[in-house]
């Protein structure tokens, strides 16, 4: 059985750091040898602190991935175009590292020696730290991820490419920054909050779908296709300050890059015109990249 990268599969935790990066030309050696690194610098903190769910992913855009010629591994793997437009614009870089665990010191330890290890063969152009909040809420106040899958076993259904596939073991990964407008968020008031989001607020009940606005959150996002939930897995983070710039470091992983797409095409207004309502009330984009992060084996031999 092919292994997914640690970052993926463990839920709930409650620290984690999103960096993207460009990678110089000429380096591809030097990327091989840094994955390889990273792995072992992984490997090592995770032996000593084996109950902090420390867990690593790297991941690449399509310009890189494919000088690399695995040309049956990643193969929907694309760049990020800008949609509904520009309401969510398009940041693709080479790079994705993902880091997460229960503890924010050792993943500030772990991003220290896998960016050692890089070295000057990349550009970091975004870094951002992100911390699980009380009760699992965002910022905005409701409860995030509730729609994840749960188990091991689900989200390795969902998030990783089955055994049997050339790519087995990989994943797709959408990466956004999502910036909060709370003093505006705060002044439509709880009601009006809850029908952009299609759930309650306090007791984080979803909202049946006679009932849920169609442009609302979950009306954008919850999807089906012939009667088939359009599943992802979600790891995301809210990410800020109290005082200052705060939102949600949204972050994805899906066995088919088809899922993200269409959750995305439709809360931008791609497929019917209607935009999801948090987009008018709460957030705005300010970054978006696809990734490929391929399995745990063929990071350490690219």
């Amino acid at each position: 059985m092919a292994r997914p990268q640690t970052a993926i599969i463990p839920d709930h935790c409650k620290a984690g750091i999103f960096i993207e990066a460009d990678i110089h030309a000429g380096q591809t050696a030097q990327i091989k040898a840094a994955c390889r690194s990273a792995l072992a610098a992984l490997s090592d903190l995770q032996t000593q602190f084996p109950d902090a769910s420390l867990g690593l992913s790297i991941a690449f855009g399509s310009s890189f991935w494919q000088t690399l010629n695995h040309a049956q591994e990643g193969r929907e793997i694309k760049p990020f175009r800008a949609l509904g437009n520009g309401l969510a614009p398009a940041t693709q870089h080479d790079v994705m590292i993902h880091i997460q665990s229960m503890r924010q010191d050792l993943n500030f330890a772990l991003a220290e020696r896998v960016l050692a290890a890089f070295g000057g063969s990349i550009s970091v152009q975004s870094e951002t730290h992100g911390l699980r909040l009380l009760e699992n809420r965002g910022t905005d106040g409701f409860v995030d991820g509730t729609e994840n899958p749960q188990g091991d076993d689900n989200v390795r259904q969902v998030g990783i490419i089955a055994d049997g596939q050339p790519d087995a073991g990989g994943s797709y990964v959408l990466l956004q920054k999502y910036r909060h407008n709370l003093k505006k968020w705060q002044g439509i008031g709880i009601p009006d909050q809850e029908a952009d989001v299609g759930r309650s607020k306090a007791a984080n009940e979803e909202f049946s779908r006679d009932v849920r606005l169609t442009d609302s959150h979950l009306g954008r996002v919850n999807l089906k296709e012939n009667g088939v939930g359009l599943k992802i897995v979600r790891r995301s983070l809210p990410y800020g300050t109290v005082s200052g710039e705060n939102g949600l470091m949204f972050i994805s992983y899906c066995h088919t890059l088809h899922n993200i797409e269409a959750q995305l095409l439709s809360m931008f207004g791609e497929t019917d015109g209607q935009t999801d309502r948090l987009l008018a009330h709460l957030s705005t984009a300010v970054s978006g990249a696809y990734y490929y992060a391929p399995s745990a084996e063929r990071l350490g031999d690219l």
